[in-house]
């Protein structure tokens, strides 16, 4: 990993050992010598320091330099933060440069805006690229947004496929909320076995709320600390506080935000006000 970037592999074993401020003076240290992979190693220590801004910062001077390739890393995070405006500024430039995969990311941000219609039409664009994640995010938000399940299962039925293993643990959540629960069921199954995105929450809430299996679904949140799932601290600790487990949730979470989830830090927060 990293190799010929010295400085940059010797952050990168600081921030695994969770020693973030070291890793940060090193990770600054490849920057000025050119090590390529070293701005978005930054970025990511200086999230797990609780810097987010200065992450945003790092990114934007890397782009600034010519690094288009960090656009979509800029936009995400931007997203998560809530800056809109460096986020679709990020976005588009990702785009202009012929990176289809930023379609997929711009339509979440869509989505976060309120602006419905657009991120229906990227999403759908996005999918037509063959973006494995647009469609299982397309039948998210007919779901979660829309209310719409029958939009749903119809996108979650033409795009069910091993290549869009993301669709597998959405269209579940679809028939879910239809009450077919041995149709979620098998389908939540098929996503763990597929790799699907988050696959372990997905099937971790579905458990929880549509089966009162509780111990099933601490398991599954469990396997996504394991998998190292994205948004895995989030979600586990929201689990554990839900039980009253307090010590267990804080420390859940401390271990997130470090690494740079946002969501888990803003718990966290609200967990020690």
């Amino acid at each position: 990993m990293h190799q010929g970037e010295p400085l940059t592999r010797r952050g990168t074993e600081l921030r695994d050992e969770d020693l973030h401020e070291e890793a940060i003076e090193v990770l600054r240290e490849a920057v000025a010598a050119g090590e390529p992979s070293a701005p978005r190693e930054l970025a990511y220590a200086l999230l797990g320091g609780a810097r987010p801004r200065d992450a945003l910062a790092v990114l934007k001077a890397a782009i600034g330099r010519g690094r288009v390739d960090l656009c979509t890393v800029l936009g995400s995070l931007a997203t998560e933060l809530g800056d809109y405006p460096a986020a679709h500024e990020a976005y588009r430039k990702a785009m202009d440069h012929g990176d289809l995969s930023a379609l997929n990311d711009y339509g979440l941000l869509l989505c976060d805006e309120g602006n419905l219609d657009e991120a229906i039409a990227i999403f759908r664009r996005a999918a037509e690229f063959g973006d494995e994640l647009a469609p299982g995010n397309l039948i998210a938000l007919y779901v979660e947004d829309l209310n719409d399940l029958a939009a749903a299962r119809d996108v979650g039925e033409r795009y069910l496929s091993p290549r869009y293993p993301g669709v597998y643990p959405a269209l579940g959540d679809v028939y879910a909320n239809l009450g077919k629960l041995a149709k979620a069921d098998a389908l939540f199954r098929d996503g763990v076995r597929l790799g699907a995105p988050r696959v372990h929450q997905k099937y971790g809430w579905f458990l929880w709320k549509h089966r009162g299996d509780i111990e099933a679904a601490e398991r599954e949140f469990w396997a996504a600390f394991d998998d190292d799932e994205v948004g895995w601290s989030h979600a586990l600790g929201r689990f554990l506080l839900s039980r009253n487990r307090v010590d267990e949730a804080r420390a859940v979470l401390e271990r997130g935000a470090v690494w740079g989830d946002v969501d888990a830090r803003e718990l966290l927060d609200e967990l020690e006000s």
